[in-house]
């Protein structure tokens, strides 16, 4: 046996115990902080996401009401008078009830078991108007398995800010929809620049505090001039400010100011 095998001999008997320790308790360490994380997020989609779609409702309500003029392109859908949607970022389908009677509906979430919460939840009676197409498993960055064209809407709600690129996703956006397609959208962005609140969504956000904890959300992602420069024929849009009581106040006073609006293929 060499000089470097004894010596390596010698260390694991006096330090092995304590090696095998500190590994332990450092996987340990991360399963809690991941389970931890993963409630923490759960808490705050079913808590704050949810009061604040409460807020949003009148907004809303007037954003999506085009949904029920738009007629599809696809030949069966147009026979039956329904539309095809795609939503990137669904939550807790919040949006759905904005929906007309018979959307086909894809849903793109990373949360692989929205489709049993959506089918079989106590809530899911609020869903029974439309079919749940598929669901991909994803942040709307690469829509692959969806063909290009034959999508009538698009919808994000506080949803852009979460993806792995804004321009990726925007491209895909714009590729799915069918000629004259709309895309509708209500993203939270930041403050203006020199405030102190912007001050707190960049610190928050670059140091990855706030994305680590609320699923990769990003305080200070404005997408309005990648939505510009998506390539859409007319995009219309204006700024609003929630306002109301929500039980995690801070979570408002950081993601008040919504760009809302449609773009046109």
């Amino acid at each position: 046996m060499s000089a470097s095998d004894l010596w390596l001999r010698d260390v694991f008997t006096k330090y092995g115990l304590i090696v095998m320790i500190v590994l332990l308790v450092s996987f340990w360490i991360n399963y809690k902080w991941s389970k931890v994380r993963r409630n923490i997020y759960k808490a705050y989609l079913l808590g704050f996401e949810t009061e604040c779609a409460e807020l949003a409702d009148s907004y809303k309500r007037r954003l999506f009401r085009s949904l029920d003029q738009i007629v599809s392109h696809d030949e069966t859908l147009r026979s039956m008078g329904q539309i095809r949607v795609l939503e990137i970022g669904v939550k807790t389908g919040e949006n759905i009830q904005y929906y007309p009677d018979g959307t086909q509906l894809i849903l793109v979430d990373w949360n692989r078991k929205l489709g049993n919460y959506l089918i079989s939840s106590e809530r899911s009676w609020q869903f029974s108007h439309v079919d749940f197409e598929r669901h991909i498993i994803g942040d709307g960055s690469s829509l692959k398995k969806i063909p290009t064209g034959c999508v009538d809407a698009v919808v994000t709600t506080r949803s852009l800010c979460c993806t792995t690129s804004v321009t990726d996703t925007l491209k895909e956006i714009y590729r799915v929809l069918a000629p004259g397609g709309k895309y509708f959208f209500m993203e939270h962005i930041p403050e203006t620049e020199g405030t102190f609140t912007r001050w707190i969504q960049t610190v928050l956000t670059r140091t990855n505090l706030w994305p680590l904890l609320y699923g990769d959300c990003r305080l200070d992602c404005n997408p309005n001039k990648d939505i510009e420069k998506a390539g859409f024929q007319k995009v219309m849009w204006k700024t609003v400010v929630l306002q109301g009581y929500v039980s995690h106040p801070i979570h408002l006073f950081l993601s008040r100011r919504h760009l809302i609006g449609t773009a046109i293929r």
